[in-house]
């Protein structure tokens, strides 16, 4: 893999993953304190960030540093079980460990549930 594929694979991960999490471009540079030129050219493969610009988007984004580096091709089908799971999530996090208690315990008789059939 070349210099240039290498930024570009990443570029296209970056993107994947601030679109997943509902931040604009324009959002994400606000917040690194970049422009918002520097962040398409990121995404689009034309520049490649240094290893503490990756550390604050990993921050920004939410996600650990080696998530940004997954390159695997990503179905259509896997994004929208991702965001589905994510979108899950981040209902459940305002409730209390007894509550979470129980959704876990609903969520593996549904899983047995479909196991069966």
């Amino acid at each position: 893999m070349t210099n240039d594929n290498f930024a570009i694979l990443l570029g296209k991960r970056i993107r994947e993953l601030r679109k997943a999490k509902g931040i604009s471009q324009l959002d994400l540079a606000f917040d690194m304190d970049m422009s918002m030129n520097t962040i398409s050219y990121i995404e689009l493969g034309k520049i490649s960030p240094k290893i503490d610009t990756l550390q604050k988007i990993a921050e920004k984004l939410d996600i650990s540093m080696v998530e940004l580096f997954e390159f695997s091709e990503i179905q259509a089908q896997d994004k929208i079980t991702r965001k589905k799971i994510e979108d899950i999530s981040n209902k459940l996090k305002p409730y209390n460990k007894e509550f979470l208690d129980l959704v876990d315990k609903a969520i593996d008789l549904l899983i047995k549930a479909q196991q069966v059939k």
